[in-house]
């Protein structure tokens, strides 16, 4: 996964660098960088190491049960029939205003996007479908993607995917992109900002301090306000969650992070509007998490995996959970990452508890209730299977596929 962010911040700082040339250098530089990338990555021995190492990092789908294969097919559908209809306008500046009508989004995030699509520039309807496509494959996508590498940290594959599902099939995950397409960024940044301190602690190499600074000017383009989590992000890395490294081991990181941080700070000064709040104190994350209760059957369980966190990570297990398994390392880093972003949005910005990034916290908290009981049942693997396909049946019955359906063909006839 951190690979294709690395990719995606090469190329965001290169093209951004392009964009500061005329129009035809830009579209000369375009092709040059592509024809490049195509020769280097076409030479044998290269093409031989990206096959190893996808063939490493995706190796657990070779194992797929008939089960989790019919649960990746679900998740394709209902990815596909989710995507939202295009945009009327095909002006660059009415584009931006669609995908961004709080102007929240920096202008290197622009840059980007205008040069990565340059050659269609010249034809509307292409650039507009291009930046659609863009703010939900690679938004949405990997976001999802995300969200199982995050469930791997704690729960099995099977239900990994099963927490993927109930997310993209829940109502809110269409409804939502129908009326804000922005929060395919916007609101999707919390699950990236918790996975990379995961990823990071989990690590065994102080160059992860380079993905960490990165991620933090990522979060700094798609919304201004979110250059203010860096020092949040430095501080639990440096004084809670690395405290079993040494000294000179959180040093380096902090090196290696170094380049993204000076950024991030750059895009955080250049903006001093942004050290005022921007509203007055906001609980409005409580009726977000009821109205996806109350639109997802399935995230009623997130209520039980609440306790089920707090008393695994905090308190002694009672006899309930006392054969249940789960770090409390990286459960005490979700939890105080998520506190700091509902503090966040209360005084701040209520961006990264809104939207998506309600749905991904409900659907990993109504795992964890599963989770203690397929452990408890380990050993009975049909009643496992029974339960398993159950909630995949409810998750399916109230995913209202037949409105995806009538959106995803209103595409074709407009």
């Amino acid at each position: 996964m951190y690979r294709l962010f690395l990719g995606m911040f090469f190329f965001i700082l290169l093209f951004n660098l392009v964009s500061f040339l005329g129009s035809k250098w830009v579209y000369n530089s375009y092709w040059i960088t592509w024809a490049v990338l195509g020769l280097f990555y076409s030479w044998p021995t290269r093409g031989k190491i990206i096959q190893e190492s996808v063939s490493s990092n995706f190796g657990e789908f070779k194992f797929l049960d008939r089960f989790e294969k019919t649960l990746v097919a679900l998740i394709l559908l209902m990815f596909v029939f989710s995507v939202p209809e295009l945009p009327p306008q095909a002006n660059v500046d009415l584009l931006k205003l669609y995908f961004d009508p709080l102007e929240k989004i920096g202008n290197p995030f622009w840059n980007f996007m205008i040069v990565n699509y340059y050659p269609f520039k010249t034809y509307p309807g292409l650039f507009r479908l291009a930046w659609s496509l863009h703010f939900y494959i690679v938004g949405l996508g990997l976001f999802l993607l995300v969200f199982y590498a995050f469930l791997r940290f704690f729960v099995s594959r099977r239900l990994s995917l099963l927490g993927v599902f109930a997310l993209v099939s829940s109502w809110s995950f269409s409804k939502t992109l129908t009326h804000n397409i922005e929060f395919s960024f916007l609101t999707t940044y919390s699950l990236i900002w918790i996975w990379t301190l995961l990823w990071v602690t989990k690590s065994s190499t102080y160059r992860a301090g380079l993905f960490l600074g990165l991620v933090s000017y990522w979060g700094a383009l798609i919304n201004q306000s979110y250059a203010v989590l860096v020092f949040f992000q430095i501080g639990l890395l440096y004084f809670f969650f690395l405290k079993d490294r040494t000294s000179w081991y959180k040093r380096q990181l902090l090196r290696y992070a170094l380049f993204g941080i000076i950024l991030t700070l750059l895009h955080l000064f250049s903006h001093s509007d942004l050290l005022q709040p921007l509203h007055s104190l906001d609980f409005s994350f409580i009726t977000n998490a009821g109205r996806e209760i109350d639109r997802k059957g399935f995230f009623v369980l997130g209520v039980f995996g609440i306790v089920i966190a707090v008393f695994r990570t905090y308190f002694k297990k009672p006899a309930i959970m006392k054969d249940f398994q789960m770090e409390k390392h990286s459960l005490n880093i979700v939890i105080l990452s998520y506190l700091i972003f509902i503090g966040f949005s209360i005084v701040w910005d209520n961006s990264l508890v809104s939207g998506f990034g309600t749905m991904w916290a409900l659907a990993f908290l109504s795992l964890l209730p599963l989770e203690l009981i397929f452990q408890s049942i380990a050993r009975l693997r049909s009643k496992r299977n029974m339960i398993y396909v159950v909630y995949i049946l409810i998750c399916l019955l109230d995913s209202h596929f037949e409105g995806r359906v009538k959106l995803f063909v209103k595409i074709f006839n407009s």
